[in-house]
């Protein structure tokens, strides 16, 4: 019996991903997008390529599925260069033994701040599933907090088996713990400077606010990702 034509497609793109990834710099662009977004002009200085050069490697890796290149939703001529969750999947089981022996990208955090603009939706989330992840505490703040949690968040947290019910939002200000690893999940926030002598990390997922709620449920989808990525780049796991 023939492979049918949708297992036949699927195979094409995992090939077309596999020679996507058979160049060192690609492979190393993949590397430096584990645990968090980079500016091109970043992860150009990353993998030591003038931004001509990168151009290139980075439209392969777009093809291939690998990455997304986002406007910024807040300065928007800057762009985030973003590791698409096929990567993380690939290159976690092509790498094996030689990943899990590489350096961190961050230590691992004991008191992770997830901020964004209105603390809100993105920064609960987040903070949320660190904690369910990792079965560590984390913190959430914004730079202009709202009066409360979105509701829309509230749902879809509480449809994930999250309980942002009682959490309200904060201003960075008003901290009462000094963080250890700063993750800006709004690039509102990451391009303007916060009170926080810490590591930071770069997160650009859309804002989901006034838009329906399978916007949120897309935000939580994609920070749900990140947080098991970045708690495996740190060691961290997952909790028991």
């Amino acid at each position: 019996m023939g492979i049918d034509p949708t297992a036949r497609g699927d195979l094409a793109a995992r090939a077309a991903r596999h020679r996507a990834l058979g160049d060192p710099i690609r492979l190393a662009v993949v590397d430096a997008l584990v645990a968090g977004d980079l500016t091109p002009g970043e992860l150009g200085d990353v993998v030591g390529l003038p931004a001509n050069h990168l151009a290139f490697h980075l439209r392969t890796l777009e093809a291939a599925e690998l990455v997304a290149v986002r406007r910024s939703e807040g300065d928007g001529r800057r762009r985030y260069v973003t590791l698409r969750p096929a990567a993380a999947v690939l290159v976690g089981r092509a790498a094996g033994a030689d990943r899990a022996a590489a350096p961190a990208p961050v230590r691992p955090p004991r008191r992770p701040v997830f901020v964004c603009t209105r603390n809100a939706a993105r920064s609960q989330l987040a903070a949320a599933l660190w904690t369910a992840t990792t079965g560590r505490p984390a913190a959430s703040a914004g730079t202009a907090p709202a009066d409360a949690v979105d509701p829309r968040a509230v749902r879809v947290a509480a449809d994930r088996g999250l309980d942002l019910g009682v959490v309200r939002p904060r201003h960075v200000d008003d901290l009462a713990v000094r963080p250890d690893l700063v993750v800006s999940v709004c690039d509102r926030v990451r391009e303007a400077p916060l009170p926080f002598a810490a590591p930071t990390l770069h997160w650009s997922v859309p804002d989901p606010a006034g838009r329906p709620v399978t916007a949120y449920r897309a935000a939580h989808d994609e920070l749900a990702d990140r947080v098991a990525r970045l708690a495996a780049a740190t060691g961290l796991g997952v909790a028991a």
